[in-house]
């Protein structure tokens, strides 16, 4: 159960011009500020928006839905905003969290898409709940980039304690997969798991699969990751927090899926080439 205080807002804008890691975007779009998710190794976390958020709360204790995002993006639309345009939905957020269920706001946006379609979009999420919108993405040039860090639940509920199970991530690959959803899933970052299982679990339903370690894919060189590398020495597991961890887990994944089809870290999450 989320343990988040909702703080509702009417923001300003709703796309963000972006660069940096997401060199291959023009934009993202971040229908919620803040997240219901609380995994240990988010460097959401020791950004600004968590570091100058007004309710003075913890990272997942806080959410402020943006409940105008569907008419911002309409308006920024109707100014020709979305012509050409590369989205990643979201950078520092997900765009799945529990409270869409009820908001609608992601969905929202994709209905606004579909009127005005962008170039590329890509959702980014941890949540089956994805699968709901599997009818619209599938109409639109875009692909669900499905997080799936770890094959074993151990590891799971200690880094990503209140977010869905890999069985559940699993299944909803299956599914938008056979609702005709282009699907990448997000070994990011790689956690502890036996990584030839994951691939042959992942290898039936992805397109591709982009991995990702802490010290290349918070930002920082590792130093925002510094609570979950701590975390993995804790609990055994002291050789998956050290630099260069990922690279025998890459080769396996290369193995099992194909050199084609495993991509890593920022130059994999601006590929845009197989959408």
């Amino acid at each position: 159960m989320s343990r988040a205080r909702v703080f509702p807002r009417r923001a300003r804008s709703i796309l963000t011009r972006t660069g940096g890691y997401l060199r291959a975007f023009s934009h993202s779009l971040q229908p919620y500020a803040g997240c219901e998710f609380s995994c240990v190794y988010c460097y959401v976390r020791e950004m600004a928006v968590q570091k100058t958020n007004p309710y003075r709360l913890p990272w997942s204790h806080w959410i402020a839905p943006k409940e105008n995002a569907p008419q911002l993006l309409e308006a920024a639309a109707k100014r020709g905003a979305l012509a050409g345009a590369r989205i990643f939905c979201s950078s520092a957020t997900d765009p799945y969290t529990p409270l869409e269920r009820k908001l609608k706001l992601t969905r929202g946006c994709l209905e606004v898409m579909l009127r005005h379609p962008p170039a590329a979009l890509i959702l980014q999420t941890r949540s089956p709940f994805v699968v709901r919108d599997a009818d619209l993405v599938a109409r639109l040039p875009a692909a669900v980039s499905l997080t799936l860090t770890t094959d074993d639940e151990r590891v799971r509920r200690r880094f990503e304690p209140d977010s869905p199970s890999c069985e559940a991530r699993l299944t909803a690959l299956r599914a938008l997969r056979a609702a005709g959803v282009r699907v990448q899933v997000a070994v990011a970052p790689l956690l502890p798991c036996d990584p030839r299982s994951l691939a042959e679990q992942i290898a039936p339903w992805a397109d591709r699969v982009v991995i990702d370690d802490f010290y290349r894919g918070d930002g920082d060189g590792g130093r925002r990751s510094s609570t979950a590398l701590s975390l993995l020495r804790e609990l055994g597991y002291a050789e998956w927090a050290e630099p260069g961890y990922a690279e025998a887990a890459i080769a396996v994944f290369r193995r099992v899926l194909g050199d084609e089809r495993v991509v890593v870290s920022c130059d994999g999450f601006n590929d845009l080439s197989w959408l």
